[in-house]
């Protein structure tokens, strides 16, 4: 029997978190796996867990005529030596580099898994910079799977993808990688050690508004300092529990950070590995982004049956079904947010029912569901 070889490529280290268990599903269908990354702890503790071989890379986010060169001699040595059949490239840098080294190996599958478009809030030059490079990796590979379906149409709005050909493509309702719905479960929390945690953060007695993502301008932070600072002066009793990594360069308003950490509603904890516990405490998840590319953890708040608010935006708006497990707003409007949040948070009955309809929309989101998928097109002659 012949084994297909499987290349998987990322520029960040932390972008293992939107590949997890999917390099391990494919091993165990019989592919031999292979992780296009740079040399990082979260990498080489991706590869041992999911059983692939790491391929290591140096590699920037940013444009680099010379670093990108040396990148791209790397990649192109990598695949003349593993001869992979099918190659699966996601986030702008690796994707474009990876797909001209494919290109002129002439790789049998290539395909190019757009998590978003960089460009959607640059301006100028720099944008259509951003928007030619998405054309030449459109160009080099043979199939696209955009992760969302608003994703996709915005690739056509702009010209990055041929509306002739049918090499466009979403899995289902979309998410790059799927949910595991084992983890993301709320019959899995523990009462006790909820319990324990929402003691150790005071948060007893509050209304909890979540927020779990990178701490920068575009996840819409400003917007949700500024309607839960209204929020408040309502009802002294709401909270803002914010997890994630502070991005303080991605940050334009340099005071932000330090006005929400003394402000007594708002309580930060870092990143956080045990994310549905977490979860499990929020009475109401926002994310206010300007643009994903899908908005994974919308999904996973749903999942643990928790109702949440968003934007009409793209990636964002894939990610919630309006009025059924969430509500969506204008991105960057404050005063639409502020309206969103106190709607839920005087209206226990909506909370309830909006809760209970994100556990059964997270099913359309199984990470099963996304692998069949990337199996089918890999298995599809070009």
């Amino acid at each position: 029997m012949v084994v297909k070889k499987l290349v998987v490529g990322i520029t960040a280290p932390g972008s293992v978190v939107l590949i997890v268990g999917q390099l391990k599903h494919f091993k165990d269908l019989g592919y031999k796996t292979y992780l296009l990354a740079p040399s990082h702890e979260r990498v080489f503790a991706y590869c041992k867990e999911e059983g692939c071989e790491h391929l290591p890379i140096n590699i920037s986010r940013e444009i680099s005529f010379f670093k990108d060169f040396k990148s791209l001699f790397q990649i192109f040595s990598h695949f003349r030596r593993v001869k992979p059949d099918i190659i699966n490239l996601g986030t702008p840098k690796v994707s474009l580099l990876g797909m001209i080294a494919g290109f002129l190996l002439k790789i049998p599958n290539r395909i190019y898994t757009c998590r978003g478009f960089r460009f959607e809030h640059e301006s100028g030059i720099k944008q259509r910079i951003l928007i030619e490079m998405e054309k030449i990796t459109v160009k080099a590979s043979h199939k696209v799977i955009c992760i969302s379906s608003s994703l996709k149409e915005l690739g056509f709005d702009f010209g990055i993808f041929n509306k002739e050909k049918k090499n466009v493509l979403v899995i289902n309702k979309g998410s790059s990688n799927g949910i595991d719905l084992k983890f993301f479960n709320p019959h899995l929390i523990n009462t006790s050690s909820k319990d324990k945690l929402a003691i150790s953060l005071s948060l007893n007695q509050n209304f909890v508004f979540g927020f779990v993502g990178r701490f920068i301008d575009r996840k819409g932070i400003n917007e949700l300092f500024a309607a839960f600072c209204k929020v408040y002066e309502l009802n002294s009793k709401a909270r803002l529990l914010i997890i994630g990594s502070v991005e303080q360069d991605q940050v334009a308003k340099i005071d932000l950070l330090k006005e929400m950490q003394i402000h007594s509603g708002v309580i930060f904890t870092g990143p956080q590995m045990n994310v549905p516990l977490y979860l499990s405490l929020m009475d109401v998840f926002v994310l206010p982004a300007w643009w994903e590319g899908f908005g994974n953890v919308l999904v996973q708040a749903a999942a643990m049956g928790v109702p949440v608010i968003s934007t009409n935006a793209t990636g964002c708006k894939d990610a919630v079904s309006n009025e059924f497990n969430g509500i969506l707003v204008k991105p960057r409007s404050v005063d639409d947010l502020y309206e969103g949040m106190v709607k839920l948070l005087e209206n226990p009955e909506l909370r309830e029912t909006l809760g209970n309809n994100g556990k059964v929309w997270a099913k359309n989101f199984d990470s099963t569901i996304i692998w069949k998928g990337m199996g089918e097109i890999y298995n599809t002659a070009n």
